[in-house]
């Protein structure tokens, strides 16, 4: 497409333009200074005074006919040049892109020249929308736990005034009971994540000669050094009674594809489901306690991803089978025994609301309540295998943020539970506050030059080295 360079030039590179199809099928190619070619300003997908989400990221600009841009003359956002294309499938449609931060003014110019009429020597009129973003309205909420441990409430305290301005770092400690995929983290960023996630992955091996929940060295350990300690679990259930009383491990499972433990059953007093699960939570609660007993507050993460995909209908764990309400159930289940049974009260509890865009009201839906969550986190990875941007993925995780945020009115912090691939997310943080990230394992023994996300080593120290970032090495004792 050729663009037009200057006014004088107007009408010869008028006749250079090859010829488009026109918006308008009874438009006929006609290269002159004919007046029925001239166009209005353009219908704008945001107006003026208009209040935006951080989570916008183009304004589309439709004119009458078709048109190309002009390199010479910049359409500008607050001044700077963006990188405006014409849509080429819609030539009537100019794409501008836009990241905004939030509670901030801008102004779109598309100066006089900015904008041509193909086939024509026309230029369509110049055009300025003054608009703003939304700011990020926050009314956190105390514990849900009036009985919280001091500690509790001091990781909780820090964690809200750091919400919004700065994010902490976080590393799974992998499926062992260890710090190994943490330490590796260290190594490769030479910070150590503030925040450490252990997995009660392997409960019903515990005691074996290879794991052993007991041993909470690895938990302590990262407390003692200032460091935060989450906790999530992987619950694996028998698929039948029979699997239970012969501890047939191969029939156990936490995917709802690999089991048929009927969560609706072990909901009900008196079945053998009930009496399992009871019996799991109170092997939980033991280990949670000796953390307890350590002064060690519990960051708790348990039902995670309980609804899978809103978007497929497909929830991948077998607590979330039976429909959010059967989840929900067990969750405040769960939250009575361990609080009110055990008097577990160095626990904060992160609820994993399962975003999927165009389907928020159900995951809204699933929520427990305020009075059983004091943190939301949501959980993301890049789409690879499809082919997901950076920038997309950025856009995505914007998009999840205030998703999760506005579920609760702004009641509860929100938290990147998991992810894989690391945005950006220090730069990040005045359009996504998430109070921390939480970069999940993967098996770095055969490339230990990246992790199995396509983050590189160099991308890894890129991020935690971000002055938004909080690594532990930045930590107060909050003992």
């Amino acid at each position: 497409m050729k663009l037009f360079k200057i006014a004088a030039a107007a009408l010869l590179c008028a006749a250079m333009v090859p010829a488009f199809s026109s918006c308008d099928d009874d438009e006929k190619y006609n290269p002159v200074q004919d007046e029925s070619q001239k166009i209005d300003a353009p219908v704008a997908s945001v107006a003026n005074g208009d209040v935006v989400s951080t989570t916008l990221s183009e304004i589309v600009l439709t004119y009458a006919k078709p048109v190309a841009l002009n390199s010479a003359v910049a359409i500008t956002l607050n001044d700077v040049a963006v990188a405006a294309t014409v849509d080429p499938e819609n030539r009537c449609e100019v794409k501008v892109p836009v990241a905004l931060k939030a509670g901030t003014a801008y102004k779109l110019d598309v100066p006089e020249r900015a904008v041509a009429v193909i086939n024509t020597a026309w230029f369509a009129p110049a055009v300025s929308i003054s608009f703003s973003s939304e700011a990020i309205q926050t009314n956190y909420a105390a514990l849900t736990n009036a009985s919280a441990t001091a500690e509790a409430k001091n990781v909780y305290e820090f964690l809200l005034a750091n919400s919004g301005v700065k994010v902490l770092s976080g590393a799974s400690g992998g499926e062992s009971n260890n710090n190994v995929f943490s330490d590796w983290v260290n190594s490769v960023a030479a910070k150590y994540p503030a925040l450490t996630c252990y997995d009660f992955l392997h409960l019903n091996r515990s005691g074996e000669n290879w794991i052993d929940y007991s041993d909470v060295a690895a938990a302590t350990t990262q407390w003692q050094n200032n460091g935060l300690v989450s906790y999530m679990w992987h619950w694996n259930a028998p698929t039948d009674k029979d699997a239970l009383d012969n501890k047939d491990w191969n029939k156990w499972s936490f995917y709802s594809a690999q089991t048929e433990f009927d969560i609706e059953e072990a909901l009900k007093e008196g079945t053998w489901q009930h009496d399992f699960i009871i019996s799991d939570i109170d092997k939980v609660a033991g280990y949670l306690k000796l953390l307890q007993d350590a002064g060690v507050p519990v960051i708790w993460r348990p039902l995670h991803e309980a609804c899978g995909s809103f978007k497929y209908n497909n929830p991948w764990f077998w607590w979330g089978r039976a429909g959010v309400e059967a989840t929900a159930n067990l969750w405040k289940l769960m939250h009575d025994r361990l609080v009110n049974h055990h008097g577990l009260n160095n626990l904060i509890w992160v609820w994993t609301a399962q975003y999927d865009k165009g389907y928020e009201a159900e995951m809204a839906t699933a929520y427990p309540g305020d009075e059983y969550v004091d943190i939301v986190g949501v959980d993301l990875y890049r789409d690879l295998d499809n082919g997901e941007t950076e920038e997309d993925y950025t856009a995505r995780m914007n998009e999840a943020y205030a998703a999760a945020l506005n579920m609760t009115s702004g009641k509860k912090m929100v938290a990147l539970s998991e992810c894989g691939f690391l945005g950006d997310l220090g730069a990040n943080v005045d359009k996504a506050g998430w109070s921390w990230f939480m970069l999940w394992y993967t098996d770095i023994s055969s490339n230990p030059s990246e992790d199995g996300f396509g983050n590189s080593t160099e991308w890894i120290k890129s991020v935690f080295e971000n002055p938004n970032v909080i690594n532990r090495g930045d930590m107060p004792s909050l003992k």
